[in-house]
């Protein structure tokens, strides 16, 4: 083999291992921004299991366990918005969500509620749910 065919060859070998090199850091840049994160969860959805028919039925429970009907509303909307969901009132219904991206998935807490004229909770909702690739 000769000098040049040397040279050929590890110009070649050099130009394949940058190019490696740039889709790996492209790829482990990209998992890291979105690969899911616990922490980022409030803790009323925190801890659920992994299939969505189940979780959906614990965050409903815990939420209705920790805020029942005749609950005071303040308390319920405090607590919401200290955990991060985002209140987003919708004809006349009261709602707050919380949402993750997640890929390949976005999950989705959402607690919806009623409250009486004593500004207690007449009526209240919740469900988790996702959308997967």
């Amino acid at each position: 083999m000769g000098r040049r065919t040397k040279r050929i060859l590890v110009g070649v070998a050099a130009a394949l291992l940058v190019a490696l090199t740039l889709v790996g850091v492209f790829w482990l840049t990209a998992w890291w921004a979105l690969k899911p994160s616990p922490a980022w969860r409030p803790p009323l959805a925190a801890g659920l299991p992994s299939e969505f028919r189940e979780a959906d039925r614990v965050f409903s429970d815990r939420v209705l366990g920790t805020f029942p009907v005749g609950s005071p509303e303040a308390v319920l909307a405090r607590v919401l918005e200290a955990q991060g969901f985002e209140r987003r009132d919708h004809e006349g219904r009261r709602r707050s969500n919380f949402v993750q991206q997640s890929f390949p998935c976005q999950l989705a807490w959402n607690v919806e509620w009623d409250a009486d004229s004593d500004v207690r909770i007449a009526h209240i909702e919740a469900h988790y749910h996702g959308v997967c690739l």
